[in-house]
């Protein structure tokens, strides 16, 4: 007779969560600051029917005039248009048109901000195959290289930051201390003003738009200088935030993207910005830094990872395989947290070899605009790389590697223009090879031995880099033990590079791979001049300056002697220096 009445109170259980989520999820929609509705044309070359003039040899720089970018498909070798690289005066007009816009700007509410971000979301998810073909056209990569890097990780952050933003920029109370007991003491997180970001190609939509995101929730307006190497797809996103911030009644010049050659990112830097964030390489990050240095402006530098990815003997090989395959290729390797050296148990060594070099040999390249759904590797968007990827494979080969796939550029049988670098697969890596230490950023596979968990931890600490990190095992806490002795920034257990969608998270390396933090609330705040306050917590209680010390002194000893018990009684750590100092404080005054 009780079953029924416990089956009937689960079910009642049940309704009321269901109701209660519901409830919360409409509630949750009716409150949200809601979006705008706003349209941007795709241009033509996003779609599979264009065919543009075949360039041989195609460079990035126009013969006839080098102040103009030559933005051609590298898949294909089709030229695109050619986009006039700004001057050093016309970034500095640039400038001024910006920092007059955020000064509107810094006034709007958090719920107007949220309001512009929860547009461009709508936005992106209505418009992604258009996004993703533009960034296929300037870069090569294919659709679900596309979507994975474009499309997720905006999103991503475009949610968190418009769920979480306003948290993370509120005043933030603080303890004022034993001694301030009758204070109230706050930090306050204001916009900087006008901010930078000199961003990389391999993500032209996403490396725009998340520093975009970040500035327009702190109240800041933003210049982000693109790469030169995709300037045509970054016009095409610049148009999107500017319909979105007219959509709004906003000044559109409160968001400005510039692309252009070396010169063009120095001018930038120079231009009166109020803070720099710079992804690349770390030569480039350094000549930034001195840059910036000039002019006291601070900068946060994410400058490339050699990331491990760690296999314990233990590793479940059916659930890492996959994720391995995705974490080197993705993007045709060209990826910040791009797994670069994997270090696997020698247990399974020979088996994880069997493996990769069975699914590497069936990888196929090509456009995936211009020759359909088989093509599993896109192009390289760097068509200067070759030889210095093919010196790195010979150097490996020349001490002992072995090389079992690849290693050379691809000449492609139908797209004779176009960039592209074999998948490669290179076995029995050592740490003093040139390739376990440099950044290829290319489709290669490094496979590197290690004797057990310790052994491990040494071999990836070998390397300069520390950006990211993945360690595979069925035991989590061993692990998760082995990502607190790795020298970097970020680690996953049993995945690869998704910190970057728990936004939550802040995002940054260590060693060459740079400093400083952006995403999560470490991000947002670092786009603000974080401001200490103090005010007075009781209306008629106020900081006294004792008669003893006001100026002018009656006694320099005396009063030296009062402050001396003054920090006994406030600071003193045992009752009885307490109470010596109580006693001292008054003698004082008699």
């Amino acid at each position: 007779m009780d079953q029924p009445q416990n089956d009937l109170s689960l079910v009642k259980i049940i309704t009321l969560g269901l109701g209660a989520l519901i409830s919360w999820l409409f509630i949750s929609w009716f409150s949200a600051p809601k979006g705008k509705k706003f349209t941007v044309k795709p241009p033509a070359p996003t779609s599979s029917d264009w065919k543009g003039p075949v360039l041989n040899n195609p460079s990035l720089r126009s013969a006839s005039d080098p102040t103009n970018i030559v933005c051609y498909d590298p898949a294909t070798g089709q030229h695109i248009e050619d986009i006039r690289s700004p001057s050093p005066e016309d970034v500095k007009i640039i400038y001024e048109e910006v920092k007059a816009a955020q000064v509107e700007w810094a006034k709007t509410t958090f719920d107007q901000r949220k309001a512009v971000l929860t547009s461009i979301l709508d936005f992106v998810i209505e418009n992604q195959e258009d996004i993703c073909r533009a960034s296929c056209r300037d870069t090569g990569k294919t659709m679900i290289d596309a979507s994975l890097g474009e499309i997720f990780t905006t999103c991503a952050k475009l949610r968190w930051t418009i769920d979480h933003g306003e948290e993370a920029l509120a005043e933030d109370h603080r303890s004022p201390g034993l001694m301030m007991i009758y204070k109230t003491a706050k930090v306050v997180y204001q916009p900087m003003g006008v901010v930078s970001a000199l961003v990389s190609w391999n993500y032209p939509f996403h490396n725009a738009f998340g520093p975009v995101i970040s500035a327009l929730m702190s109240g800041n307006g933003i210049i982000v200088k693109c790469s030169e190497y995709v300037a045509w797809s970054s016009a095409y996103y610049q148009e999107i935030i500017h319909a979105c911030l007219k959509a709004h009644g906003y000044d559109t010049n409160l968001v400005r993207f510039v692309s252009g050659f070396a010169d063009v990112g120095e001018a930038v830097v120079r231009s009166g910005v109020n803070h720099v964030t710079f992804i690349g390489s770390p030569g480039v990050g350094k000549i930034v830094q001195r840059n910036a240095s000039d002019l006291l402006v601070p900068c946060l530098l994410e400058l490339g990872g050699k990331d491990c990815a760690i296999l314990l003997k233990d590793t479940d090989l059916d659930h890492a395989m996959p994720v391995l395959m995705r974490g080197v290729f993705q993007n045709c390797g060209q990826n910040c947290v791009g797994i670069e050296r994997i270090i696997v148990a020698q247990e399974i060594y020979d088996k994880v070899v069997e493996e990769m070099s069975a699914r590497i040999v069936r990888l196929r390249q090509g456009s995936v605009l211009a020759d359909g759904s088989g093509v599993d590797c896109g192009a390289m968007t760097m068509g200067n790389q070759f030889e210095k990827l093919e010196g790195f494979v010979k150097d490996a080969v020349s001490k002992g590697a072995r090389l079992l796939h690849g290693g050379k550029r691809f000449h492609h049988p139908i797209h004779k223009s176009g960039q592209y670098f074999e998948p490669t697969l290179l076995v029995d890596v050592t740490a003093d090879m040139d390739i376990a230490n440099e950044e290829t950023f290319a489709p290669i596979m490094v496979i590197m031995k290690h004797t057990g968990p310790e052994d491990a931890v040494r071999v990836a600490n070998l390397c300069p880099y520390g950006l990211g990190s993945s360690v595979f095992s069925a035991d989590k806490a061993l692990a998760e033990s082995i990502c607190r002795k790795l020298r970097v920034g970020m680690s996953n257990v049993n995945d690869f590079g998704v910190n970057y969608l728990c936004q939550s998270l802040p995002f940054g390396g260590v060693g060459i791979s740079g400093y400083g933090r952006f995403s999560g609330a470490e991000g947002l705040r670092g786009l603000c001049t974080p401001k200490a306050i103090t005010v007075d917590r009781v209306p008629f209680v106020k900081t006294p300056i004792p008669p003893i010390v006001d100026y002018p002194v009656k006694s320099a000893f005396v009063g030296y002697g009062f402050l001396q018990n003054v920090v006994g009684m406030t600071y003193g750590t045992s009752p009885v220096e307490r109470a010596n100092s109580i006693v001292g404080i008054i003698k004082a005054f008699f």
